[in-house]
């Protein structure tokens, strides 16, 4: 299990164009993994599921606006990417395999489509080509209501990460934390960025082979988005996990960790070891 009151002590900082500083984590040694997060969460999305993944280079940034990288000016898909480009390039990292995780496989599809040569497969966890989040949508409605200072028990917080199975307290606990930490003006942001997102034209340009894991149970994203995504590609593998919500990687870490090395070893020959990681020298 990692200690998830020392995970902020592991980042890494880059300063981007501009002065930005921008948070990641770079972890072990071998092909690159680059991992992205979703709406209000940090790197901390996967700590659960690191320790999985011997054998493999995680990279994992908090993306601007979140944990400990600033925002930019904007708050749509390409905005993030544009970040994520500059964090790479940086690190001088070719090729990668690229995991993202809601928002954060919307960002992932953007980088997969304008890097056809280096994303060398591609993973996403509860996505969506074209997330429903306008102003009739519950959960738009309560977000839009939110004010500041957010505090960690707030009540939102209960249903925002609610989980269909059983989810480590401490994990979930940080997790409030850094979330309520987001001024409720980035929150807003974030949301109209994603309403008007639609990325099924940069689906049909993504090379990469695909696979799709989403939980059967997930509030926000549903049948519709996996039937979306599960024609929107060249080459895509699709599974659905009975009894899991928006967030399977960490309802069933070690599960959906063994999808994602099987899915690699089959495509990419890589890995599949599951000894623990220690941070990238350097």
């Amino acid at each position: 299990m990692v200690d998830q009151q020392s995970w902020g002590g592991v980042k890494r900082r880059i300063e981007l164009p501009g002065g930005r500083q921008f948070a990641y984590v770079d972890l072990g040694q071998g092909p690159a993994l680059l991992l992205l997060h979703g709406y209000s969460d940090t790197s901390r999305s996967f700590s659960l599921i690191a320790s999985n993944f011997g054998g493999y280079r995680l990279i994992i940034p908090d993306l601007g606006g979140h944990g400990g990288s600033m925002p930019a000016e904007g708050m749509a898909v390409a905005d993030f990417a544009r970040d994520v480009d500059c964090l790479i390039d940086r690190l001088g990292v070719h090729e990668f395999a690229l995991v993202g995780h809601s928002m954060g496989a919307m960002i992932a599809i953007e980088i997969a489509a304008r890097r056809q040569q280096a994303v060398r497969a591609l993973v996403l966890l509860s996505g969506s080509l074209k997330p429903d989040f306008g102003p009739r949508k519950d959960v738009a409605r309560v977000i839009r209501a939110l004010k500041d200072p957010l505090r960690p028990d707030d009540a939102f917080f209960d249903r925002w990460y609610a989980c269909s199975r059983p989810v480590d307290m401490a994990f979930l606990g940080h997790l409030r934390h850094e979330a309520a930490a987001m001024p409720t003006t980035v929150w807003r942001s974030l949301l109209d960025a994603l309403a008007v997102t639609d990325l099924k034209s940069h689906a049909a340009q993504v090379k990469a082979p695909v696979l799709c894991i989403a939980g059967a149970q997930d509030p926000l994203f549903g049948i519709g988005d996996r039937r979306a995504l599960a024609v929107a590609f060249a080459s895509v593998r699709s599974i659905t996990l009975k009894g899991h919500g928006h967030n399977p990687h960490w309802e069933s870490p070690g599960e959906v960790a063994a999808l994602i090395l099987s899915f690699l070893r089959d495509e990419l020959g890589q890995p599949g070891s599951t000894s623990d990681l220690s941070a990238a020298p350097g």
